[in-house]
């Protein structure tokens, strides 16, 4: 059904494009707030009008043949479009507040404190930016983030485990190699190096392939600080 109002959206087909737009309204507002890192109201915030303008891009050009899920690719334009507008933001922030300086006339407290909101919000949106590539990266593996959330250990003997498991994986090329090419963890491969079972392997799965992502890009080094539980005793 979806892909025949895609079809239909892209031959100029106004009801198929609304009603596109009317099933996926909901996920458009979250992948959006995700990216912002913050809910977002369609009243209130233009984020959701560049989000419902990059879903609409994303119909004109999302390509079956080449991405098998179109919300997959909706996601990724919708990222990239709220990222691009956050830069243009912050260049447009970058040459006005420049000038804020005791030759305006205004008070150097009330200068220090707009530089100190601007570097919080850059600081915010590199970490929206990082989280919306991170969650990219899991889609790769038909991982949601929400479902990393439920699934994530709560004991700690568990999460050194498969923090072994994540670094055994990094530190052998064959097993990374495997492991980004299929995109698939190479579950009998780990269990004769680690000599845990089927079924932690398995069950850990999700959590497991996120270490590895959060270990091996360097553009997720800002996560690493949240995994480094005993990490003398995950190597």
């Amino acid at each position: 059904m979806i892909q025949q109002l895609i079809i239909e959206a892209k031959q100029n087909n106004q009801a198929a494009r609304e009603k596109l737009i009317l099933n996926f309204r909901s996920q458009i507002a979250a992948a959006s707030s995700r990216v912002c890192g913050r809910s977002l109201d369609w009243n209130n915030d233009d984020e959701l009008s560049i989000g419902l303008i990059a879903f609409n891009e994303a119909i004109d050009s999302y390509d079956a043949s080449k991405d098998k899920s179109f919300w997959n690719y909706a996601q990724l334009v919708i990222h990239n479009r709220l990222v691009d507008y956050f830069r243009r933001e912050a260049r447009w922030k970058q040459r006005t507040v420049v000038p804020l300086d005791n030759k305006t006339g205004i008070g150097q407290l009330e200068y220090s404190q707009a530089v100190e909101k601007f570097e919080e919000e850059e600081r915010a949106r590199e970490h929206a930016e990082m989280m919306a590539r991170f969650q990219a990266a899991l889609l790769e593996y038909k991982i949601t983030l929400d479902a990393l959330v439920k699934e994530s250990p709560s004991h700690k003997d568990t999460k050194i485990n498969l923090m072994k498991v994540a670094h055994a994986v990094r530190e052998n090329p064959d097993l990374l190699k495997k492991l980004k090419q299929t995109k698939q963890l190479p579950i009998k491969e780990l269990m004769l190096q680690t000599g845990l079972s089927r079924k932690v392997l398995d069950k850990g799965r999700r959590y497991i392939i996120a270490l590895i992502l959060i270990l091996v890009h360097d553009e997720f080094f800002g996560m690493r600080s949240f995994i480094k539980f005993h990490a003398e005793e995950g190597r």
